[in-house]
């Protein structure tokens, strides 16, 4: 006897109640489909679902000689739409018959959770204008929506994208060429992109941009030999591979805001100035602070943002400071404490660190430099305690001091490699018994060298030409760090590297690409996390993997049952996308109507 097993998945209906009709009298009636429902705060409402026109256009368009009758079957058919949502489906099984080939699969739907938002960024109409500039025959709109969502959920190479997306539910009918040829008209349109994002989410994010946030990073290729972008440089990795330079501004939001794609070898200093140019005549942004770490902060580059309503708060090396300078910040008298109401100073070798750890000191000063060219350079200097900090320090350095101890006893003569290397320590002679130069290697700790860096224990210092409070510039620089996270996010969760394109056109649409998966990202986990407290936030990774695991089951004919576990976060995401597919089924009318939706947009 062939056995059956029946599955029955109930189709809720959204708190919906059944729609009525609304005739308004009059010479020309006016009709109107109304649909009820229920409100979160209680009771009931109503709302127009169907604007049907007057009774004379009616008749006109639809060749109609009685126009309520004709309302009325809409109005049916509208109800018995509601009906079929909200009926149970039956699906049945049988053990004993086995699947037909492409009858049952898997697609995956995560990434119509994050189209509603990619719809906000102004991507279709940047996506118009650029088609309207070229001749080509594949959807641009299309292969850009698709690479930016599988650089957010699935980051692979360009071969791999295009497979991987066979498995979404509204899988492309462009090919391998198209996403080729694609790269090489982006790549002449990076600079209207970034416009169109900022003009897009100027006003529908609030973007802050009185204080922004500039770094570099860079990103390596796994070839031998440089061409015109893929030059050796200084590799932040300390990889022996050609890299390409990218630069980013991030907003006061941690959004990103714009980027620039460079030469490996080039300065980081070189990249600043262009690209505050383009926020000036593209974004029509002058006025800003920029914050930025020492590597970047020339003289050239503090000057240039003195000038049309600019400033700048940039990270300072102590030892690098003029003579009378260094040692004023290494005093250890005559420090305020943040916060304090009272003008008192501290002596901060007298602290107790474990007592002091979650305040913060600081002392500050202008003074006047000849630097370069420039005579008499005048900014604000501003050097902070963190009596936390210096714990942390003194701990790692104990645990260097170990190390190298350990490494003096096996006479490893290794070269250093970085700060925090332990090899640092080591200060290495060859001499003989009578302290003549001979073949003989002595191994030994460099105490100076400790000393030196137990006296920057605790320590920052951060130059400006703001005349604002101590504590709001601290607070503002405090934020730079933000843009750290992004570049790891991009070389992480988005396998921004290596990069195994060619061609320079296809890198840096390449880039471009990322840099809008960055911000669809961000933007969208700083709405997943709003009015939540700060343990309860989602982190980006923990966003990606809830969507990624999004699938899908099909269920021929019926529609798509969800393969994943429910989760608080997936709901969430659902709901701030507006989007109902955390349901036990979706049914194939409803996805259909899904994907026109969002695609259109």
């Amino acid at each position: 006897m062939e056995s059956i097993f029946l599955c029955t998945f109930v189709l809720p209906c959204s708190n919906c109640n059944f729609m009525y009709l609304d005739i308004r009298k009059g010479k020309d009636p006016r009709y109107y489909i109304m649909q009820g429902f229920r409100k979160k705060e209680g009771g009931t409402s109503s709302r127009v679902y169907l604007k049907l026109g007057k009774a004379s256009e009616i008749k006109e368009k639809y060749g109609c000689t009685d126009a309520e009758e004709w309302a009325r079957r809409k109005l049916k058919e509208a109800n018995d739409s509601i009906k079929e949502d909200r009926a149970s489906v039956m699906i049945s099984y049988n053990p004993d018959r086995k699947i037909e080939a492409g009858q049952w699969r898997t697609v995956h739907c995560g990434h119509m959770v994050l189209l509603p938002l990619y719809n906000k960024l102004g991507l279709a109409q940047f996506s118009a204008e650029v088609s309207s500039r070229h001749r080509f025959k594949y959807d641009f709109a299309d292969i850009l929506r698709k690479l930016v969502m599988c650089r957010v959920l699935f980051p692979d190479s360009k071969r791999a994208t295009r497979e991987c997306l066979n498995e979404f539910v509204d899988a492309p009918d462009f090919s391998l060429d198209d996403i080729y040829n694609f790269l090489g008209v982006l790549a002449k349109e990076i600079t209207p992109l970034q416009k169109s994002l900022y003009e897009a989410t100027r006003d529908e994010l609030s973007r802050r941009t009185g204080v922004i946030y500039y770094d570099c990073t860079n990103y390596y290729f796994e070839i031998e030999k440089e061409d015109s972008l893929r030059r050796y440089g200084r590799s932040k990795e300390h990889r022996p591979n050609p890299i390409v330079q990218m630069g980013m501004f991030m907003d006061a939001d941690g959004l990103p805001l714009a980027f620039c794609i460079n030469p490996g070898n080039t300065g980081e200093q070189q990249t600043l100035q262009p690209l505050e140019e383009i926020l000036a005549n593209d974004f029509n942004l002058s006025e800003f602070v920029v914050c930025t770490d020492a590597g970047i902060a020339s003289i050239d580059n503090r000057l240039y943002n003195t000038m049309e309503g600019r400033n700048y708060i940039v990270t300072q090396s102590i030892p690098q400071l003029p003579k009378q300078m260094k040692g004023w910040a290494l005093e250890k008298k005559g420090w305020r404490r943040l916060g304090d109401s009272e003008d008192i100073t501290y002596d901060i070798s007298d602290l107790n660190l474990e007592n002091e750890k979650e305040h913060l000191y600081y002392r500050e000063r202008w003074f006047k430099e000849d630097r370069s060219t420039v005579k008499a350079y005048e900014e604000r200097l501003i050097v902070t305690f963190s009596p936390k900090y210096a714990l942390y320090q003194q701990q790692l350095r104990a645990q260097h001091i170990e190390k190298a101890l350990r490494m003096i006893e096996r006479r490893s003569e290794k070269s250093r490699q970085t700060q925090q290397d332990p090899r640092r320590l080591i200060s290495t002679v060859k001499c003989t018994d009578d302290g003549e130069v001979a073949e003989n290697t002595v191994m030994s700790l460099d105490l100076e060298l400790i000393e030196r860096e137990k006296a920057m224990d605790g320590l920052n210092c951060m130059a400006t030409r703001l005349e604002d409070s101590v504590g709001n510039i601290l607070h503002v620089n405090g934020f730079r760090y933000e843009i750290e996270h992004l570049f790891r996010v991009t070389k992480t969760e988005f396998d921004a590297r290596p990069i195994y394109l060619r061609r320079e056109d296809r890198i840096r649409a390449h880039f471009a690409i990322c840099f809008v998966a960055l911000l669809l990202l961000k933007t969208f986990q700083r709405q997943v996390n709003e009015g939540l407290d700060e343990d309860s936030r989602y982190s980006s990774e923990q966003i990606i993997s809830a969507l990624a695991g999004m699938n899908y089951n099909i269920v021929r004919g019926i529609g798509y049952v969800p393969a994943y576990s429910a989760t608080t976060l997936r709901s969430r995401c659902c709901e701030m996308a507006n989007l109902p597919i955390d349901r036990q089924i979706v049914l194939n009318r409803k996805m259909r109507q899904y994907i026109k939706v969002l695609n259109k947009c």
